[in-house]
């Protein structure tokens, strides 16, 4: 009897305690979205680089919408809703959330420190958002003819890039130990260098390691070091539009040589095409050649793009988007990208263009 008393006083004991720290061994995620009636509520995850569906429940009119379940440490998940576009990131883990309001604009409420984390940085860049959003109409309903204004839209816009840059970094090094820091670093990462990456990895907490998103930019950062400036470029061999296979090695042979990866879809990439037509017609008698590498993925708006910009240098893609292996290898996070590769395949410097493209080729010539 004494022993019955003991475990019960025992587990009383450790359900009071339970309660007053907050913690639970499953997730309630009630969820009440506009639009929502009737349709099917998904709880996502990425597996192996796809989309997986983790829990889920249809919207009853008049009946809660709770999803429950348990998760292992703390994840990115996204909340989507049958026939809408767009999608809720969440930090989930095994505590309590409330999500209202809209798809685009969702109100969460929650105990979870991971999210509240990742909430409180979201209010910070939200007028940084908006002011974004406000300048794309602008751009958009701009007629291109008017070249000032054009302009001052793009300044504009770099102006706001430099300030979600700034808050960004801010973030990670002030919050070293938030999960929300690795989705931050993950949305910017691509605009590091490779040393940056190496810092910015660097100062977070290693119990964050765990998160999918750490392991993609740290499997990047390798890459990026395998094709650092000084190293020997990394060979690979992708198909021409006549089908053939050519490789990096087959169009160097002693030349300086530009690897260009860019796509038909890329706005700055065709854009930036006239200039580098220019520098091709300028150098390609001295030694120096080009190799397109396109992040396309119809085969018909890839040539046409060849043709319609007149790029006659080499090309290869095998139509992968930004799966392309040649990107992959390359670290490659946003187009244009150019790789400039000396005589001795030693790669010289990265992302040049303009000017400073022509010095380093004139230099190498």
């Amino acid at each position: 009897m004494f022993m019955r008393k003991l475990i019960f006083i025992l587990l009383a004991v450790w359900s009071l305690q339970a309660c007053q720290t907050g913690s639970s061994e499953e997730y309630t995620l009630k969820v009440d979205l506009e639009g929502s009636e009737g349709k099917w509520v998904k709880l996502l995850a990425r597996v192996d680089g796809q989309y997986v569906s983790m829990d889920s429940i249809q919207v009853m009119e008049g009946e809660e919408s709770i999803l429950t379940g348990t998760i292992d440490g703390v994840k990115t998940m996204y909340l989507t809703v049958e026939d809408m576009q767009g999608s809720i990131r969440l930090l989930m883990e095994n505590s309590h959330y409330e999500i209202s309001g809209s798809l685009e604009d969702p109100e969460i409420k929650t105990e979870s420190k991971a999210q509240k984390d990742l909430n409180a940085y979201q209010a910070k860049v939200r007028v940084i958002d908006e002011q974004m959003a406000d300048l794309t109409e602008i751009y958009y309903a701009t007629d291109p003819a008017d070249t000032e204004r054009m302009d001052s839209i793009r300044q504009v816009a770099g102006e706001l890039n430099g300030k979600q840059q700034q808050l960004d970094s801010s973030y990670v090094a002030d919050h070293p130990a938030s999960y929300a820091s690795v989705l931050v670093l993950r949305g910017s990462f691509y605009t590091l260098d490779t040393d940056g990456l190496d810092a910015a990895l660097s100062q977070l907490d290693p119990s964050l390691h765990q998160m999918e998103e750490y392991q993609f930019m740290a499997e990047k950062l390798e890459r990026l070091k395998a094709v650092a400036i000084g190293q020997e470029f990394t060979d690979f061999g992708l198909a021409t539009p006549d089908g053939e296979i050519l490789k990096v090695s087959d169009v160097h042979q002693g030349k300086v040589l530009m690897i260009d990866f860019w796509a038909s879809w890329c706005g700055p990439c065709r854009s930036a095409n006239p200039g580098v037509v220019a520098i091709y017609q300028d150098y390609k008698e001295q030694g120096f050649e080009i190799l397109g590498v396109s992040l396309d993925r119809d085969e018909a708006s890839w040539k046409k793009a060849i043709e319609d910009d007149q790029l006659d240098w080499h090309h290869i893609s095998d139509l992968k988007f930004w799966d392309s292996e040649g990107a992959e290898l390359y670290g490659v996070s946003s187009i244009p990208h150019t790789v400039l590769i000396n005589r001795e395949g030693k790669i010289f410097a990265k992302n040049l263009h303009g000017d400073e493209l022509r010095e380093a080729i004139e230099s190498l010539l």
